[in-house]
C-alpha cells in the first residue's frame, strides 16, 4: 500500500466533492459534516464522475449526476442494493495535508 498527499484540507469544500489522482487511480474526495471520505470516482453503472454528484444528506450519500444512484460514502455501498459497491480508501489529515492510502 502507498500513501499519497493529494491536496490541502482547505481545497475540499464542505458538502462537495473533488477528483484527485493517487498513483494511477482517480479518487473522489468529499467533506461532509467535517468528515472526509474517499471513494472510486467512477460510477460502475455508466461511468459518471461521482465527484460531480450531489451530496444529498449529512449522513454521507452522494447521488450520481447521470442516473441518480445513491452511494454511501462511508462504505461505498449502493443505497438501494448493498450487494453493489464502490471501492473506498483510507483518508487522513496530516497537518493541513490530505493523505490517501491506496
Amino acid at each position: 500500500m502507498a500513501e499519497y498527499v493529494v491536496g490541502k484540507i482547505d481545497d475540499i469544500p464542505e458538502g462537495k466533492g473533488i477528483a484527485v489522482e493517487a498513483g494511477r487511480r482517480t479518487i473522489a474526495i468529499f467533506r461532509v459534516a467535517g468528515k472526509l471520505y474517499a471513494i472510486a470516482n467512477r460510477c460502475p453503472h455508466k461511468g459518471a464522475s461521482l465527484c460531480e454528484g450531489e451530496v444529498v444528506c449529512e449522513d454521507g450519500i452522494v447521488r450520481c449526476p447521470w442516473h441518480h444512484w445513491n452511494w454511501q460514502l462511508g462504505d461505498g455501498k449502493l443505497e438501494t442494493d448493498p450487494r453493489q459497491g464502490l471501492r473506498t480508501y483510507p483518508i487522513a489529515v496530516d497537518g493541513d495535508d490530505v493523505v490517501i492510502t491506496v
